[in-house]
């Protein structure tokens, strides 16, 4: 008896913890933009120097002042943030900068939050208890947690009568090792087929909205267009890709209206890439990293965000704009980065 009311408790705690959380009706303002920051590896783990990632955090809120918030995986480090009580006190720190300024977020998980999914969903549970958290719990029958989509509408929608003009989805890209291939996570083919569905439902309904995907671990195309493609911006360590290719950026391109996808976990690698003639319209880009934890880029490089600006009307649909904000409160000149046709560099074999 005692452990049927535990376990009744349990539920109950985890239901109250997923209604605190208030499931926003997206829209874009009356001059047709809605803006984004990307938050990456802030690796929070409750020592001094998350500090100075709140400081990045406070920059770039205060100059942008985004609508919406995509944090992409390793927010904190699940090695050092072991217990509830330790990640309740991290994720205190993580979202305390856009609970100040009453700014929505989404994440998606990376591959140092937590390393089983039980932890996962202790992160999940905390981050729910959050009115402005918009992150969603994806379906059981697929691989990861955060598999969901948020609605973005255009300015004269109403929830009664609404017109999606953007759509972003969340994916989680697994902690590693890829369908038996020692090394990075992936999105995995079961996810593939839920995002297939989705997005296929999506262009149907609402043929001129546009896609974008955040997911933590970069795709093997990332490295493969940088070589064979013209890019924008800087790398500075090879591209952590999974060593085997499930078939998410072809997805993307089949769908056609998905025409960004956003990662992080390269800490020193912040370009943007595209293949134009697989799809000159659907670009892949790092984020720019917002947290001090773990290895860290170097002057001239330093910590940052990646923003992205939506535009939307009757005329264009959707399209989107996207730079560098870093904490030195600039917004960074990308080089372009010319086809070196350099063919022997892969996705790492060990993790």
């Amino acid at each position: 008896m005692k452990t049927q009311r535990s376990i009744f408790l349990l539920l109950l705690c985890c239901l109250i913890a997923q209604s605190l959380a208030t499931k926003q009706f997206f829209k874009f303002n009356e001059d047709g933009e809605f803006k984004i920051a990307q938050f990456t590896d802030l690796h929070f783990r409750g020592v001094s120097t998350d500090a100075e990632t709140i400081n990045v955090e406070q920059i770039i809120l205060e100059i942008e002042q985004p609508d919406f918030v995509a944090m992409t995986g390793d927010i904190i480090d699940g090695e050092y943030c072991d217990t509830t009580a330790k990640i309740k006190e991290a994720w205190t720190e993580t979202v305390g900068e856009m609970v100040k300024k009453d700014i929505p977020w989404g994440i998606t998980f990376g591959n140092h939050d937590a390393e089983d999914q039980k932890r996962k969903t202790d992160v999940m549970n905390i981050d729910q208890a959050y009115p402005l958290s918009q992150s969603e719990f994806g379906p059981d029958s697929i691989d990861g947690v955060t598999n969901y989509h948020i609605e973005i509408h255009t300015a004269d929608s109403t929830p009664d009568n609404k017109e999606v003009a953007a759509v972003l989805y969340f994916l989680d890209s697994g902690v590693k090792y890829c369908m038996g291939y020692d090394g990075e996570g992936c999105v995995r083919p079961n996810q593939i087929d839920w995002f297939n569905e989705v997005s296929s439902e999506f262009s149907r309904e609402y043929p001129n909205h546009m896609g974008i995907v955040f997911l933590h671990v970069p795709l093997p195309e990332m490295l493969e267009f940088w070589h064979t493609d013209i890019s924008f911006g800087t790398k500075e360590e090879g591209v952590c890709c999974p060593q085997y290719n499930t078939g998410l950026y072809q997805a993307m391109v089949d769908n056609g209206n998905i025409k960004l996808a956003l990662n992080g976990h390269d800490h020193v690698n912040d370009f943007c890439t595209r293949s134009k003639t697989r799809a000159p319209d659907l670009w892949l880009c790092n984020g720019r990293k917002t947290g001090y934890n773990r290895y860290n880029p170097d002057p001239p490089m330093y910590h940052g965000a990646r923003i992205i600006q939506l535009f939307n009307n009757q005329t264009t649909g959707t399209t989107f704009t996207t730079w560098i904000r870093d904490q030195q409160k600039e917004i960074v000149i990308q080089p372009l980065h010319k086809p070196d046709c350099i063919l022997d560099e892969h996705c790492p074999t060990k993790y």
